[in-house]
């Protein structure tokens, strides 16, 4: 998969979908929200996607020994210790105190690892992210700041493929994620959704359907998908007060 080119796609699309609806939005009846949030709790719904930038030390020592004369390749040619990938994510909050709120989060992750010397052989994963998180709000006159920290478990599905033939593998585990978030305000309950997160996954070890573990060539140590990431959102949020 092309994330670069997907990329692009989607963030054309998701602004387009913005200006789109800013101006079904922006009116005279505009009202910011400081206003709307001084007698009334929010409930929104969020929506989007991200680009993140991560590890996978385990699935790349798999690749390493899985290629053949993987080591004569250059430096550039091999794969590099951190790679992109993206997310889809949808989240709803309540905000519980003035300075204070919860969100349940669910997000579909991509990622893909590829050398292109060895177009048979192809290495792929999603992975299913529900997560908890809690936010303090610093709010603005027509913005919130949102400063969050939460948890949540991952379901996670492997794809190898080499000449054709494809095995998949799955693993669980905990992920965990700190997250800064800037809503601006673009119509009365409407707001750009801008994000960085940094998270840390502990993923369990693929195993085949028959509960077989995934073992690395000549090494025989077990492979995961436990990583370290950091990443970019950008989306839309809807409030209702």
């Amino acid at each position: 998969m092309n994330f670069k080119f997907l990329l692009i796609i989607v963030f054309s699309l998701s602004i387009s979908c913005t200006i789109f609806v800013c101006d079904s939005f922006a009116d005279s009846t505009n009202v910011s929200f400081h206003n709307l949030n001084k007698n009334k709790k929010y409930t929104s719904l969020s929506f989007g996607m991200g680009l993140s930038y991560g590890n996978n030390p385990s699935l790349k020592n798999f690749i390493q020994y899985k290629i053949p004369d993987y080591g004569s390749l250059t430096k550039n040619e091999q794969l590099s210790d951190f790679s992109s990938g993206l997310d889809f994510f949808l989240g709803i909050e309540k905000q519980i105190k003035n300075s204070y709120s919860v969100k349940g989060e669910y997000s579909y992750f991509l990622k893909s690892y590829n050398v292109s010397l060895y177009p048979q052989y192809n290495f792929s994963y999603n992975s299913h992210q529900p997560y908890l998180m809690f936010y303090y709000i610093i709010p603005q006159e027509y913005s919130y700041l949102k400063i969050g920290a939460g948890t949540g478990y991952i379901f996670s599905n492997l794809s190898v493929k080499e000449f054709g033939h494809e095995n998949n593998y799955t693993a669980g585990g905990f992920g965990f994620k700190t997250e800064i978030i800037l809503n601006a305000q673009i119509g009365k309950s409407f707001a750009g959704y801008l994000s960085g997160n940094i998270s840390k996954t502990f993923l369990s070890n693929l195993k085949d359907s028959n509960g077989n573990v995934l073992l690395t060539s000549g090494t025989n140590e077990t492979v995961n998908l436990s990583s370290l990431s950091a990443g970019i959102r950008l989306g839309v949020e809807f409030f209702f007060f």
